[in-house]
């Protein structure tokens, strides 16, 4: 069987694999600091899901396999305009809020055409950056992002009481 990966815009269609991918996701955040995330099932709501498709500021992107009709990757992000602020320059940021790869999927470049999808993205959208936050547990996702081209600009620290 070929090995077609096609990323496209997302569809309503889309949401039971999305589901499935932000699941997987979340798991992950839950297994590594319980202290923080609950257990969810699903993560996302097919009404939530729909929300965002609906929106003009918001991007989903899904990467299928052809052959099998799966749906192996996912991402979403939202441009934020910032202006006339007291503190801020003015800018155009697109944050990736979302990024996953199912785990049978990943290594194959997959995350690679789904970043590169929204790097493109934001130069269209005529945006400044591409921002996005990862957890500091998920060293997979910052190595990755990294060779990506990423850096960090912060860190957000914490002292449990």
């Amino acid at each position: 069987m070929k090995n077609t990966i096609q990323i496209r815009n997302a569809q309503l269609a889309d949401y039971p694999g999305v589901s499935t991918l932000l699941d997987q996701l979340h798991e992950l955040h839950v297994q590594a600091r319980p202290d923080i995330y609950k257990p969810l099932h699903p993560r996302l709501g097919e009404k939530e899901y729909a929300d965002w498709l609906a929106k003009d500021d918001r991007y989903l992107y899904v990467a299928e396999h052809v052959e099998a009709g799966k749906i192996v990757g996912f991402s979403s992000a939202q441009l934020s305009i910032i202006q006339d602020h007291s503190l801020f320059a003015d800018r155009r940021m697109l944050y990736l809020h979302e990024l996953v790869v199912d785990s049978s999927h990943q290594g194959h470049g997959t995350g690679k055409r789904l970043v590169q999808t929204m790097l493109d993205l934001g130069r269209e959208l005529q945006a400044d950056h591409l921002e996005l936050t990862v957890s500091t547990f998920n060293s997979h996702a910052q190595a990755f992002y990294e060779q990506m081209g990423l850096r960090v600009r912060s860190s957000r620290m914490e002292f449990p009481l």
